[in-house]
């Protein structure tokens, strides 16, 4: 059985490292840095370099961190937005986290509850069965909307349940969509600040993700009591 402990930890430790790597390299060469990345024609110009390569990168990013959570979604459909636009880039994030949904409800719901917790993770199981006891097409639908939640963690809860495939894909396309389209056009509009909000941005996130670390299972908790509140009634 794998420990826990290493479970919960190992991202931090991923996290942290690169952290400190990002830090060096703007303490280094920062003005170097900014002057390409600051240039948005200029980074996409480059992407274009790749060709297909480049879309599926994003489109496999967004399906693995459904299944695994390497990082957070959120930060890969920015860079999607600063690389391809707000069109394209939802399009090719979205298409990525609608197949990782689609594969994780599915694989839940043909191999069951052993399959569900190995993907998860020993220190999900709780949430997992919580998540799958609710039940309720509301519940779900505002776990897929809100922030704080285990989205992810629900596609495979949603599995557990009776819940149709065609329902699961309405409710997690309407539910998903809106938080996509805000963190692609986030990430589209990078390239018209300058270097001191590229600063103010990066110790925001660097704060946020502290924040979640810090207190981020308090914020599920708060989150999951109110949609608990507000879907009381909504079971299917």
């Amino acid at each position: 059985m794998k420990d826990d402990r290493c479970i919960a930890w190992w991202p931090w430790l991923v996290a942290g490292l690169l952290l400190t790597a990002a830090i060096l390299v703007l303490v280094l060469w920062g003005p170097q840095v900014y002057a390409f990345v600051g240039d948005q024609e200029q980074v996409r110009g480059w992407v274009e370099g790749f060709g297909a390569w480049a879309p599926a990168i994003v489109f496999a990013l967004e399906l693995g961190q459904v299944l695994l959570a390497p990082v957070p979604g959120q930060a890969i459909e920015a860079v999607s937005g600063y690389l391809f636009g707000p069109w394209l880039g939802v399009l090719y994030a979205f298409a990525g986290l609608a197949l990782g949904s689609l594969l994780s409800f599915w694989l839940s719901r043909r191999f069951g509850r052993p399959l569900a917790v190995r993907l998860a993770g020993e220190g999900a199981v709780a949430r997992l069965d919580e998540l799958a006891g609710r039940g309720g097409s509301l519940f779900f639908f505002l776990i897929w909307l809100l922030p704080f939640v285990p989205d992810d963690l629900a596609c495979l809860a949603a599995g557990l349940t009776p819940m149709s495939t065609g329902r699961f894909l309405l409710l997690m396309v309407i539910g998903r969509l809106p938080g996509i389209v805000f963190s692609v056009w986030v990430g589209a509009s990078l390239g018209n600040i300058g270097l001191v909000w590229w600063a103010v941005l990066f110790v925001a996130l660097a704060l946020a993700a502290l924040l979640v670390w810090r207190k981020g299972e308090e914020l599920q908790q708060a989150m999951l009591r109110l949609i608990g509140h507000l879907s009381d009634g909504g079971r299917e």
